[in-house]
């Protein structure tokens, strides 16, 4: 076992969780195909995630779609630390969040937002909208201390 082993795992366990990454990914897209009777793909990870991925919008109406997004973030987390390339959380000193007007934003390094809120899932901001928080609370700061 171990990266360079030749042999796929093949008994349910692997070293760092309980179920193998291409035994998730196959159990999801046998669901996919047959509940939409499509034809089988290959049993690689580019070709199972490329299925997995153009019937995303359908995956999100079916009911156990919170146990899809549980084991395929799951799968995710194991790939970033095998791999070291789990995002790196900054705070973001001195903006607070409009939600709850703590100093929980954070910014994750790769990520997909330019800030988030610790304690409010919901609030995310792309860079304009972090640019205009920012100037926001700047401006509120100046009439304060004049």
């Amino acid at each position: 076992m171990g990266p360079s082993a030749r042999d796929a795992v093949a008994d349910g366990e692997d070293q760092t969780g309980e179920t193998p990454l291409l035994a998730v990914l196959e159990s999801w897209t046998e669901a996919v195909v047959d509940e939409r009777g499509l034809t089988p793909v290959r049993r690689d990870v580019s070709s199972m995630v490329t299925l997995l991925t153009r019937h995303l919008p359908w995956v999100c109406e079916r009911e156990w779609v919170r146990d899809f997004e549980e084991e395929i973030r799951e799968l995710l987390k194991v790939t970033q630390k095998i791999t070291m390339t789990e995002p790196v959380r900054q705070m973001l000193r001195g903006v607070t969040c409009p939600s709850c007007s703590m100093l929980s934003l954070v910014r994750y390094h790769p990520g997909d937002w330019a800030a988030e809120c610790l304690n409010c899932p919901s609030q995310r901001f792309d860079e304009r909208d972090f640019k205009s928080l920012v100037m926001a609370q700047a401006r509120g700061l100046e009439r304060v201390n004049p």
